[in-house]
């Protein structure tokens, strides 16, 4: 296995359970032989103390704390930060709901389980290499070569006789390809939907549909094929609801081998 460096936050207002978490993590770095660091903070302001987006692959997030709670912090990192993991430890089950709305990576109940952090380590390791082999997308753009994952791919759309390309960090492209051409590019990745002629968005960036406009991560807004309005939203539920469904068989799966 490659050496990855991963940097994890763990947030909890009760020392006892910190202690818990890094002795398990540290135990899994070992037996992994993967470079781990932790940072471990006593209350949800205290990580949000000068946060900035990519500071940590991974976030272990305590729900009910003194002050700030849990959920709150989530809402405020994922205002500027929208792919740290976020695992949220909790004793109840009845904040699923929104750590589902905040895009939480897991939910485990306290007190975790060394079998439990394990799988969902392994998990995450598995993330990494997946994204690291994900296909990408190589264009020119303002006489210069790139190549970006389709996975940090945002939208593409013609614009005149250029396509238009955002990735999730707000860098647009504008090169010569032709429309026909990315989509036969990206036939096979079925990350992308068309919503209207010209227009192709990542399903993983889309927040919502509303009154026949996409939304999509960072306000950024798109009008719907008007005929194919209920269909193309419909597509999407389905693609987020066979996530959810993949989500749950694994866990499932974890649950059985424990």
């Amino acid at each position: 296995m490659d050496m990855f460096h991963l940097n994890i936050a763990l947030v909890d207002d009760i020392q006892s359970e910190l202690d818990t978490l890094s002795q398990i993590l540290g135990e899994y770095a070992a037996a992994s032989q993967l470079d781990l660091t932790l940072h471990c903070f006593h209350s949800a302001e205290d990580v949000l103390t000068e946060y900035q987006p990519f500071r940590y692959t991974v976030i272990f997030m305590d729900i009910y704390m003194e002050g700030m709670t849990g959920m709150e912090a989530t809402e405020r990192i994922r205002a500027v930060d929208r792919d740290t993991l976020i695992i949220f430890l909790t004793t109840s089950g009845e904040h699923m709901p929104d750590a589902f709305r905040y895009h939480a990576y897991d939910y485990i109940r306290k007190p975790a389980e060394k079998a439990r952090l394990f799988a969902v380590m392994d998990d995450i390791l598995r993330r990494h290499t997946e994204i690291s082999d994900s296909p990408k997308i190589t264009f020119t753009s303002n006489r210069r070569d790139y190549s970006i994952p389709c996975s940090d791919i945002i939208y593409i759309r013609t614009e005149a006789n250029y396509l238009g390309i955002m990735d999730k960090s707000g860098n647009t492209y504008r090169t010569r390809m032709t429309f026909s051409a990315i989509k036969h590019r990206l036939r096979e990745n079925n990350h992308f939907l068309q919503i209207l002629r010209g227009v192709l968005v990542n399903m993983d960036y889309i927040e919502n549909f509303d009154d026949g406009i996409c939304h999509l991560t960072g306000d950024i807004k798109f009008p719907v094929n008007v005929r194919n309005a209920k269909k193309i939203e419909q597509v999407w539920r389905n693609y987020v609801f066979s996530g959810m469904r993949r989500k749950q068989r694994d866990l499932l799966q974890e649950s059985r081998m424990i």
